[in-house]
């Protein structure tokens, strides 16, 4: 094995290590977290794998998938364990978890192309999103594909004020918004990968 490899090896591992150290912290914070962060890595892979992603794509959309809300440590308790609709004060401070967490991602060298991934994750298809009203393919893929697996995931959790959806009622809902707030192509991706038994809670 060249030193070159071995290098690229640590490195990678390193990195590896770096992400679940930021996933557990966040876990620590707020324990719904961490199984969130996990889930919705899954399935934003299950859907890369459908699309037909390359192994480095799918290893930035990993690491996107597993940190797209570490910028939440910085946001209080009293916002994010807000049971019911936020003012509009309290989801304009939300709204800063995506940019927070570029602040925190850069500083890692191996997780670099990973942070428009992340910065862009609440980025609306219809160009009505967040933080910078970006629409269609000027998202970055990885940030619509982590959309729909976020969505995907908070539809089939159980949450204060609902009961958790069934797959099959979950994907009905975001098939309505495809074309508005997701990307049709991702949608369509995520109904194969469920079909073809991809997708695990």
């Amino acid at each position: 094995m060249s030193v070159e490899r071995t290098g690229s090896d640590a490195m990678h591992q390193m990195c590896e290590q770096t992400v679940e150290a930021l996933v557990t912290a966040a876990g620590q914070r707020d324990k719904t977290a961490e199984g969130h962060s996990q889930r919705v890595c899954r399935y934003s892979v299950a859907i890369g794998s459908v699309i037909g992603l390359s192994d480095v794509e799918l290893s930035n959309l990993k690491h996107a998938a597993s940190l797209h809300d570490i910028g939440k440590v910085a946001i209080s308790r009293k916002i994010l364990n807000k049971i019911g609709k936020l003012t509009e004060a309290e989801f304009s401070i939300m709204k800063l978890h995506s940019t927070i967490a570029i602040g925190i991602l850069e500083k890692v060298e191996g997780l670099r192309d990973s942070v428009p991934l992340v910065r862009h994750h609440h980025e609306r298809y219809d160009g009505k999103g967040y933080p910078d009203g970006l629409a269609a393919h000027a998202i970055p893929l990885g940030s619509r594909i982590i959309s729909v697996a976020e969505a995907f995931d908070i539809l089939t959790s159980d949450v204060p004020w609902r009961d958790a959806m069934d797959q099959e009622s979950a994907l009905a809902e975001i098939e309505v918004c495809a074309g508005t707030q997701f990307d049709p192509v991702v949608v369509a991706a995520f109904k194969t990968a469920l079909a073809n038994g991809m997708v695990e809670r």
